[in-house]
């Protein structure tokens, strides 16, 4: 069992991007969603082929966009009449969302990054 949790548990970036993605697509309302169909089938290419370009790629869209959306939680917040009830309601659902959603698109930054080797080659090694 606990081989199983270590084994998946290096997919829990793309596994959540993806139930992100999925929510997001629910909660559009509508069945054909360029968007989502796009981010879906990028994510699980991602899961199959473990290209580290496309996860670098795939990572900055979900970090841009979650950058922008923060930019965009507080202008609203600034921007609310009464902030109390609403406003940190607000504030803190869209806080943790989106903290989640960065904190999974760092982690799957700095899987795809590479790595230089730890030790130097010597000689024909």
């Amino acid at each position: 069992m606990i081989l199983i949790a270590k084994s998946v548990s290096k997919w829990y970036p793309e596994i959540f991007l993806i139930l992100l993605v999925i929510m997001y697509w629910v909660s559009l309302g509508t069945l054909i969603s360029p968007v989502a169909i796009v981010l879906i089938t990028l994510l699980l290419a991602q899961l199959t082929y473990k290209n580290k370009f496309l996860g670098l790629i795939i990572s900055t869209l979900f970090l841009m966009g979650s950058l922008y959306l923060c930019f965009v939680l507080f202008w609203d917040i600034f921007n609310a009449e009464s902030f109390y009830p609403s406003g940190f309601k607000l504030m803190i659902l869209g806080v943790l969302f989106l903290g989640f959603t960065s904190y999974f698109s760092v982690i799957l930054l700095f899987k795809n990054l590479n790595k230089a080797n730890d030790r130097f080659p010597i000689g024909q090694d």
